[in-house]
């Protein structure tokens, strides 16, 4: 899953919002952007609820499980897909796309291959 759009051309990456011409990225790169902040916060909340509980509703202790759970999730598995070329250095758009980080990966060797060919010339 993508939030957005990513379309694989020949020599273009197109995204819901920009299209990157392939020939000037120089690497493709996929991250978890959350996730030292989803494990530290699902972590602590775990910690919290576990030192509490005595004293917690049953309400707020299902509560603060299901937000533990949530937050160490999606520190799992948002990722995001990001493209590194001279051009973008700096720019916020090098940041292409998020989504799941397991569909990203599987994308990722898929759009170093197209970048591949449309450096070397031989896009068709």
């Amino acid at each position: 899953m993508i939030s957005g759009q990513l379309r694989l051309g020949e020599t273009t990456l197109e995204t819901h919002n920009d299209s990157y011409v392939l020939d000037g990225i120089k690497a493709v790169s996929t991250r978890r952007p959350f996730l030292s902040a989803g494990l530290a916060i699902g972590s602590l909340i775990a910690g919290f609820t576990l030192s509490f509980a005595d004293i917690l509703y049953l309400g707020e202790i299902a509560a603060l499980i299901v937000t533990s759970f949530l937050s160490i999730t999606g520190g799992l598995f948002i990722g995001r897909l990001q493209l590194v070329s001279r051009d973008l250095t700096g720019s916020p758009i090098a940041d292409a796309v998020y989504g799941t980080y397991g569909h990203l990966n599987r994308m990722r060797p898929l759009i170093a291959d197209a970048v591949e060919r449309a450096t070397r010339g031989d896009a068709s």
